[in-house]
């Protein structure tokens, strides 16, 4: 979908931080991301330092401070368009929407920021039921397939705040020039006619957003929401299979989504159900979060950050919107943001549970550490049947390297997850490395041969189980063959490349284990392990000197080696290693040291993935 040049704007003015990936699990990441200080901005004494220091703050992510060193700067000089523009832009997206609002009354008829302004005007006319002066608002020529379509169903809304139903239809019905309007359209629709009590055609808006699942490739959360408005639909009638059937095309699609969950318990109970969207208000904000949500990605998460906000104007408390701009926060890193927002998500709502268990992951990744081990251990009690909880607060305490306590949490995870029938793959591995890091090698090979049953060819099982074989000079063939498919299968990660290398390095392999620890290295050049593995390596093949160099970049490698690896790497640098009298060793079959334990850094370092609670799909 095109972004308008106005938008693109937005996207400069509103959050100027640098959005990432998808926060990676705890133990995986080599990075730990600290609490962001917020200091209250200070005072500043001249216009171009109150705006700089805005855009500096921007820049940050940290629009709180943005947006108070913009009103400095606005009480020095009330009249320069551009910084009203951008004050503007900085408001909405920060949530404060009246000194947005404000601003946009003088900006409805400008060149630059007119048409954001008169979103946010229109919005504001909805919240004081002005709905006639709404609708002249969103009236605005020239708009994007994208902005046309949000400007119909704001527009759509508004006549239908105004008891003109017909009308509000019929607009979303001339609205058919982009192929990928129908589903967007259909669920508004079916909106408005439920709020219109014309039920039966509701559903005939509804059944035709589900009835073909290419829609959700669309819009996976339109798709969702329709299944979700219908069957509180089909239950008000009466007609409790029709409704389970309509959850059930929704739950296909994401079978953890916890809102349809939760409905379908409540259908089966028999309890009174409201319909998705009871007021103008409420549609208005659904219609800005659905569209939000379709662009909630790359470039386009700047936009929909604004989308939502404007949204959180007619409907502060929305679960959905707050869950939204929660997972925007975790994404950019401003964790107390984040767990702010979920803070917020009401106590009864379908959306608590993943936000408690959002929350204490949040709370681990911000340097809380006892406050997320505390909150997970509430969780767990709050919800002992759920597995995610288990599964999260087993995660945290794997990063503590509290072992004993995460195999027990992982212990009720596996049990819940048989009785269930929920087994994953990933239950077992998570298990497993708790039981090796116990050394309980006994406990630990079950569940890694149970993770390759339940799912043959995940790399991390496999190059965590054949390395741990070569480590103890157990199944060395076998286990060769493991960390070998598992480099075919991840031929650009330099975490099994240099499993790989080191399992030829123990097996005093010399040539092959450089040339895949060099491999190793070229995708990870500062991880202290590979470069300490490296550094033994060209020890070993007469290197010497590149040998003394890797190691130094060991020592000042990001993340810093514990101080155990600091003392015998430093060591090394003075004397270098010892005589190696070991021939290479051909692999081989059957123990030899059946109770080595895994002493090495790599085993100490080997990532753990996060078991991220399910949410509704973007």
């Amino acid at each position: 979908m095109p972004i308008t040049r106005l938008s693109r704007l937005a996207l400069l003015l509103a959050v100027g931080t640098t959005l990432v990936s998808p926060w990676p699990g705890l133990a995986a990441s080599t990075e730990t991301t600290k609490p962001v200080f917020q200091a209250p901005p200070l005072r500043t004494q001249s216009l171009s330092g109150a705006y700089l220091a805005a855009k500096s703050a921007q820049v940050d992510g940290d629009l709180d401070a943005a947006t108070d060193y913009y009103a400095q700067a606005l009480e020095i000089d009330p009249t320069s368009e551009m910084l009203q523009q951008d004050a503007m832009f900085a408001f909405l997206a920060a949530g404060r929407f009246d000194e947005g609002v404000a601003l946009a009354t003088k900006l409805r008829d400008s060149s630059e920021a007119g048409k954001v302004a008169r979103i946010a005007l229109g919005i504001e006319n909805i919240r004081r039921e002005q709905f006639p002066a709404a609708t002249s608002q969103f009236d605005i020529v020239n708009p994007s397939d994208l902005d046309a379509l949000l400007l119909s169903h704001l527009s759509a809304w508004a006549d239908a705040g105004d008891k003109k139903y017909a009308e509000a239809l019929e607009r979303i019905a001339e609205l058919d020039t982009v192929e990928w309007y129908p589903i967007f359209n259909n669920y508004q629709a079916g909106l408005i006619a439920t709020l219109a009590g014309e039920t039966d055609k509701a559903r005939g808006f509804f059944v035709s957003v589900i009835a073909d699942e290419a829609n959700a490739q669309t819009s996976p959360d339109a798709f969702l929401a329709a299944a979700e408005a219908l069957a509180r639909l089909e239950s008000g009638a009466g007609k409790r299979d029709a409704a389970l059937e309509a959850l059930g095309k929704g739950l296909a699609l994401a079978e953890s989504y916890d809102p349809l969950n939760h409905l379908k318990e409540r259908i089966e109970k028999g309890e009174a159900l409201k319909p998705a969207i009871a007021t103008v208000e409420q549609g208005a904000a659904e219609a800005l979060y659905i569209l939000g949500q379709a662009i909630n990605r790359g470039d386009g998460q700047q936009v929909a950050i604004l989308y939502f906000q404007l949204a959180r104007a007619l409907e502060p408390k929305a679960p959905n919107l707050l869950t939204a701009l929660a997972g925007i926060a975790e994404r950019s890193k401003r964790l107390d943001d984040a767990i702010a927002y979920y803070a917020e998500i009401p106590e009864d709502s379908a959306f608590r549970r993943t936000a408690e268990l959002q929350m204490g992951l949040d709370l681990w990744y911000a340097e809380r550490k006892d406050e997320a081990k505390q909150h997970l251990r509430k969780a767990v009690t709050d919800y002992p049947d759920d597995l995610q909880a288990y599964l999260a607060f087993a995660d945290v305490l794997a990063a503590d390297k509290s072992y004993g306590e995460a195999a027990d949490m992982l212990n009720k995870a596996v049990d819940l997850a048989v009785r269930t029938k929920e087994e994953t793959w990933n239950i077992y591995y998570q298990r497993g490395i708790a039981h090796e890091r116990l050394k309980e090698w006994e406990k630990a090979e079950p569940d890694f041969r149970k993770a390759l049953e339940l799912s043959p060819n995940q790399p991390n099982v496999l190059n965590y189980l054949g390395y741990s074989w070569i480590d103890m000079d157990r199944n060395l063939d076998e286990g060769l063959t493991m960390i070998k498919t598992a480099v075919d299968l991840r031929p650009n990660d330099g975490y099994i490349i240099d499993s790989l290398g080191w399992a030829y390095y123990r097996l005093a392999r010399f040539d092959e284990a450089v040339e895949q620890l060099e491999r190793a290295v070229l995708i990870n050049p500062v991880d202290p392990t590979i470069n300490d593995h490296l550094g033994d390596a060209y020890w070993r093949v007469g290197r010497e000197r590149e040998a003394r160099f890797q190691w130094s970049r060991a020592l000042s490698g990001d993340p810093k080696p514990e101080a155990a690896e600091v003392v015998k790497i430093e060591a090394k640098l003075k004397e270098g290693l010892p005589a190696d009298t070991r021939k290479a060793e051909m692999p081989m079959d059957g123990p030899t040291k059946a109770d080595a334990p895994s002493t090495d850094a790599q085993a100490e370092n080997r990532p753990v993935p996060m078991p991220v609670p399910e949410v509704a799909p973007n």
